[in-house]
């Protein structure tokens, strides 16, 4: 029978798809949209408009529709859902034959569903169309001929050299060639892209400092790669005639939406415009997400699919039956039908029988649910509870799709780092050269001796922290740098740049340069800057490490140029920047190569010790630091690993020299860039490594207690080392010390695997064990996702009292959500995160949760619901979950419970006038019942329902459980509701029938014709109905109460004036 079902259902949806594609065919043959094929080579020329392109390159558009195309597009889209194409259906058979009711019936409703779902679609359209004409139309100024014009936003084309001021956004991805800073320097904020607010700096490439808009050599090319929504991967090269072929990276970028701050203005070229901007690319939704409803839902509507066909073909053959037996005294029914029947009368009757039955499919249950979705997103962000306190800052719901999965969730992976600590880092320790030194009350200590503080002039201590002042991407926000800058700035003659500049000559003029520096006297020019620096960065490890080197007495004075300042006491050292590798989670590194004052180039690297060990070369000092990372570890804190290389300037040169030749207009090009940076990476020197502190978020704890009791398996997923990731395990109560631990660490072989995998297998089956918890690295997951025992692993983990991560990279957390998500058990699964590292997490998982973390809100732009507080999530899911799941399942319930009576009634009135297809309703009836009497107040209950107030599921999370795997959704409760209407018809029609040959009802002792039948069954069923769910609510609020009277009340005064109407 089931199968039977689902058959019926995979026909109607392939018909209903077929239908609606021809549609859309339709409407994209008329739009006129033509397929282009990407471009392998990608070369900008700078400065150069064509007059005859009249194409708006820049042009954004988020709308879906255009005037001309919005009606056959929405209709498109609509009528792809199986109930809408079904009505369709059924009012076109109306048209086309002796309908028993009028087609009326069938259009009137159909058009009231669609027209108020195109209504909210057009409006949401029109308010997309309004902000891309704003943002299309805003005037920019851009450089032609050296002459700077203001044109439109849209206007902007690849080669455009666009003028950005200070306080404006960027309009594009460009270039950047020129500065009002007269070292080429363009300070942006990224807010807009990945919610970072602090200052970042841009470079205009060394070579071409000092330009200005009209002076800019003709004939200037960017060769670039395709587009990618990378925010922090660039690479091109600048090709000037005459010079020598200039690398640029993301440091030469800025972005679409960045905004320039303390720049009087900035002049870049356009590179990627509109819909290829990294903004753009960023913008776009990883894909759909369906509710685990629908599903059960779409398996509902198959079974009633099921029935209708049942009720069809049983009344026509029980019609024939009675055809054929009729006798002559019933000529109210007409003449006998033709013996055998012809295949137009079969057509006319079983059509006839389809509309008379098919108003058992529920045709306003998809808007209404739309509209419960809708609203409730409007709910959660309004929650005062899931309000910053410290911000004000609200939740977010990204989507409406998925409020009721909120109530099913099964298994969490969490993030640590921002997630459950809150990332806000403390400089703790370090290890230099074996020896631990420890921070108390700001000055660091040897732990040998704690009897003096030690500071830069131990000569160990100025080398490891030199290289932390040095190795970051952190900025320095102060006025004060501006007068800094300007004492030491010496401005350039722009002309000076059409000569070929020679790399290697660097080496001797900066040599110069930092003998002239370092004679200005820094005590006059400092004294007050160095007790104001206020230091800026997008990781708060660095940010953090730079603060405890400013405190050693080794501060970071900025950035002038290329040249990075530094400060040690009363003297102060200026290191010329030749390169920095930055950090990617694939890396886990980053390192930058400085020139010293005396010509010396070095490579200092800082990044996970499991990164940086491997390319180190073995040292005495390598088992020592190592056992002090571990000690770091098990303490909690978060661990880097330090390392240097002096680089022979020959081996430095050539490399750059071979970077050139680098064609990187594809995916190997930057392949190739990134192994020619990793070749300097090589063979360094271990000196330490650094130990910082990120405490635990309020309420971490009890929060994940709570959602434990709930039934919800906890995964926490992170980058750190195993020791870190179980002592903040352990404080957030995540492991237990009375758990039973298993441990599959550095796991790289499948035989290996097996073997563990087995003895897993065998303690959780042993009769009494303990509650277990795993703990595995990132070198096991990779050999667990690469093995056919994928399963297994999963099947013990979910015997498991907790799972633990670490070492994980982002595509490894994303493969095990997709692992858990698809194993045979299909539970549903919810990630949460703050970074960007975690949004690949966050949309594998069926439900994603992003906080508005420190780093930015990357990871909040992507989710399907946002806020600031891990521990919110426990009256999201407990509470608001639960709401939501009970209110929706009610809702799609009790739809299919009182179609079911309208249909069971109209069958059993086919029984009682032989089948002949009379309808016993007049047609208005059929039209309005779907639409007002009975679906407004289910509306409002769906939204104001608790079958149990948020106290109580705050502290009982154990009810949650009760609606784990679709506890509401189930065949048993849907049979019962079905159990329902079929009884309460039945009721219904022995009442009205009893009523209806009462002759005292009418006042000429006649018999009521079928019109006030039908109206007493109407009116009956509304009752029913209206009393049925109101009895179902547990919570009775005014507004609910009060629907439920006017909608039986204006039942009753429709039927009065329809009846008084001089027909």
């Amino acid at each position: 029978m089931k199968q039977c079902h689902v058959l019926i259902y995979n026909f109607t949806q392939w018909l209903c798809q077929t239908v609606a594609s021809i549609c859309h065919l339709i409407f994209f043959c008329c739009s006129g949209n033509k397929v282009h094929s990407a471009s392998e080579t990608r070369t900008v020329e700078v400065g150069f408009i064509d007059p005859n392109d009249k194409k708006k390159h820049n042009k954004i558009k988020t709308s879906k529709y255009s005037l001309l195309l919005f009606i056959p597009k929405n209709l498109s889209e609509q009528f792809r859902r199986i109930v809408n194409f079904y009505f369709l259906v059924v009012t076109l058979i109306s048209f086309f034959i002796d309908s028993p009711v009028s087609p009326f019936t069938s259009v009137l409703p159909l058009s009231f569903v669609v027209l108020v779902t195109a209504v909210k679609q057009g409006f949401e359209d029109f308010l997309r169309h309004k902000e891309d004409k704003k943002v299309n139309n805003q005037i920019v100024e851009i450089v032609h001929k050296g002459v700077i014009k203001q044109v439109a936003n849209s206007s902007i084309a690849p080669g455009t050299l666009v003028r950005v001021k200070r306080g404006k956004e960027v309009p594009a991805d460009l270039v950047l060639l020129c500065s009002a800073d007269p070292k080429g320097k363009c300070f942006v904020t990224t807010a807009n892209l990945d919610g970072e607010t602090n200052l970042k700096t841009l470079r205009v490439p060394p070579p071409i400092v000092g330009y200005t808009h009209d002076i800019i050599p003709q004939g200037m090319q960017i060769d670039i790669p395709n587009p990618i929504a990378d925010l922090y991967t660039f690479y091109g090269r600048l090709n000037i005639p005459g010079q020598d072929t200039i690398i640029l990276s993301p440091e030469n970028l800025m972005l679409r939406g960045s905004r320039v701050k303390n720049t009087e203005w900035a002049i870049g070229c356009a590179v990627y415009t509109g819909e290829e901007t990294k903004l753009a690319l960023n913008s776009k939704y990883a894909g759909n997400k369906f509710s685990s409803c629908e599903s059960a839902m779409n398996s509902f509507l198959a079974f009633f699919i099921g029935l209708l066909v049942l009720l069809i073909v049983v009344s026509y053959i029980v019609k024939i039956v009675l055809e054929a037996n009729r006798v002559g005294k019933e000529m109210y029914l007409g003449p006998p039908l033709p013996r055998p029947p012809t295949v137009r009368q079969i057509f006319q009757d079983m059509f006839s029988f389809l509309l008379l039955y098919y108003y058992i499919i529920p045709m306003s249950l998809y808007v209404t649910i739309e509209l419960n979705k809708y609203i409730g997103t409007y709910f959660f962000t309004c929650d005062a509870d899931l309000r910053c306190e410290e911000t004000g800052k609200p939740a977010l719901a990204n989507t409406s799709d998925l409020n009721e999965d909120l109530g099913q969730i099964e298994v969490l992976f969490s993030d640590k780092t921002g997630t459950l600590t809150k990332n806000l880092m403390v400089f703790k320790a370090c290890s230099i050269k074996g020896c631990i030194y420890e921070e108390r009350d700001g000055k660091l200590y040897d732990t040998d001796r704690f009897d003096e503080a030690v500071d830069y002039t131990n000569d160990e201590v100025k080398f490891f922290f030199t290289i932390l002042a040095l190795c970051h991407s952190v900025q320095i926000s102060n006025e004060d740098m501006k007068k800094l800058s300007a004492r030491l700035s010496i401005t350039p003659n722009p002309l000076d740049f059409f000569k070929r500049r020679k790399i290697k000559s660097s080496a001797a003029n900066g040599k110069a340069m930092n003998g002239a520096v370092n004679d200005i006297p820094w005590d006059t020019l400092l004294s007050e800057n160095n007790s104001k620096m206020d230091y800026q960065g997008s990781s708060p490890d660095e940010k953090a490490l730079v603060e405890a080197a400013c405190k050693v007495g080794i501060t970071f004075l900025g950035e002038d140029g290329n040249n990075m300042l530094v400060k040690m006491g009363d003297h102060t050292e200026m290191y010329e920047k030749l390169q920095t590798l930055e950090f990617t989670s694939e890396r886990k590194r980053m390192s930058v190569i400085v020139r010293d004052k005396n010509g010396k180039i070095w490579l200092f690297c800082k990044g996970a010790e499991s990164s940086v060990f491997p390319i180190c070369e073995n040292s005495i000092f390598m088992e020592n630091t190592e056992r002090d990372v571990n000690a770091f570890a098990n303490k909690g804190l978060r661990t880097l690993a330090v390392a240097y290389r002096q680089i022979p300037e020959e081996e430095y040169y050539n490399i750059v020299e071979m970077i050139k030749t680098v064609n990187i207009k594809d995916a190997e090009g930057l392949h190739q860039i990134s192994q020619q940076y990793r070749v300097l990476e090589r063979q360094l020197t271990l000196i330490g490594a650094t130990a910082v502190e990120d405490c635990l978020q309020d309420e971490v704890a009890d929060t994940i207690a709570s959602l434990r009791r709930a039934g919800i398996k906890i995964w926490v997923l992170t980058g750190d080392k195993v020791e870190t990731a179980i002592n903040v395990a352990q404080s957030c109560a995540h492991i237990s010390d009375n758990d039973r631990r298993i441990y599959l660490i550095g796991i790289d072989n499948e035989d290996a695997l097996r073997i563990n995998l087995a003895e897993c297998t065998r303690i959780m089956n042993e009769p009494s064990y303990k509650d277990l918890t795993l703990i595995i690295d990132g070198t096991s997951v990779t050999q667990i996702l690469d093995t056919p025992y994928a399963n297994v692993f999963v099947d013990i983990t979910m015997h498991c009292h907790a799972v633990l991560c670490c070492r994980l990279s982002p595509i490894q957390k994303a493969k095990i959500v997709k692992l858990v998500k698809e194993c045979p058990q299909r539970p549903l699964t919810a990630a949460i995160g703050d970074g960007a590292n975690d949004i690949s997490m966050i949309q594998e998982a069926h439900v994603g949760f992003g906080i508005f973390g420190r780093e930015g809100h990357h990871a909040a732009r992507c989710a399907d619901f946002a806020f600031t507080k891990f521990s919110m999530l426990k009256k999201i899911i407990l509470v608001l979950g639960h709401w939501y799941y009970q209110r929706l399942t009610t809702l799609i319930l009790y739809f299919f419970y009182k179609n079911l009576v309208l249909g069971v009634l109209m069958f059993i009135f086919q029984i009682h006038c032989a089948f002949s297809t009379q309808s016993v309703f007049d047609s208005l009836f059929l039209t309005i019942y779907n639409l007002v009497p009975t679906s407004v107040p289910c509306l409002v209950l769906s939204l104001t329902e608790q079958r149990s107030p948020a106290g109580f599921l705050i502290s009982n999370p154990t009810v949650y459980r009760q609606l784990s795997r679709g506890g509401l959704l189930r065949w048993s409760s849907f049979g019962w509701w079905c159990s329902a209407g079929v009884y309460h018809s039945l009721a219904i029609y022995c009442v009205a029938a009893a009523l209806f040959y009462v002759p005292v009802l009418n006042a000429d002792m006649n018999t009521l014709d079928l019109w006030s039948f039908g109206a007493m069954l109407f009116h009956l069923m509304v009752l029913i109905v209206s009393l049925k769910l109101w009895l179902n609510a547990r919570y009775q609020t005014f507004i609910f109460v009060l629907s439920i009277i006017l909608s039986v009340l204006v039942n009753i005064a429709v039927n009065i004036a329809y009846a008084s109407w001089n027909w």
